[in-house]
């Protein structure tokens, strides 16, 4: 009986590290998945869309980018609004530093790395990338936080 028992315990245990491996494997795909649309949006900005005109040239991205400003109701637990000016130059800047970093150089980026990290805003999930500028490698971290079922870019260091 206390066999029996025992392995009972042992295949909870092992299913419940199985479900964490699962879901970590889950969630770093749809991090890479929003970092690479994210990326392709940042990049390739149709000039010939009347929203870029009317709205502004990142309009796109808005939606995939967490806001971090000083309204403590929305930072941290929305993406961003790029009908609100704040949000519209926080959005902006970050499309300029990501075509600054990963989407600088023609020959792409490369995932080398995936974490999570618990901290005061929620689980970051954290990317690191290694991209070539003007011919040197160089390596970025790109960390996304989990806002309902959708992952926003938070932070890139």
């Amino acid at each position: 009986m206390k066999i029996k028992k025992l392995l009972l315990l042992i295949i909870a245990i092992t299913g419940g590290f199985n479900a964490i491996a699962q879901a970590s494997k889950t969630d770093s795909a749809q991090a890479a998945k929003t970092l690479h649309e994210l990326l392709r949006i940042c990049r390739s900005v149709n000039f010939a869309d009347p929203n870029v005109t009317k709205l502004g040239t990142f309009y796109q991205a808005a939606p995939y980018i967490v806001y971090r400003g000083d309204d403590k109701s929305r930072a941290w637990k929305v993406m961003s609004d790029y009908t609100k000016e704040y949000d519209k130059k926080g959005v902006d800047d970050i499309c300029e530093r990501i075509n600054r970093t990963a989407n600088q150089d023609s020959s792409g980026y490369k995932i080398i790395n995936y974490r999570s990290e618990k901290e005061s805003e929620g689980t970051w999930h954290v990317l690191m990338v290694s991209y070539k500028k003007k011919g040197v490698e160089r390596t970025a971290a790109y960390a996304f936080l989990k806002i309902g079922n959708k992952f926003g870019l938070g932070d890139i260091d």
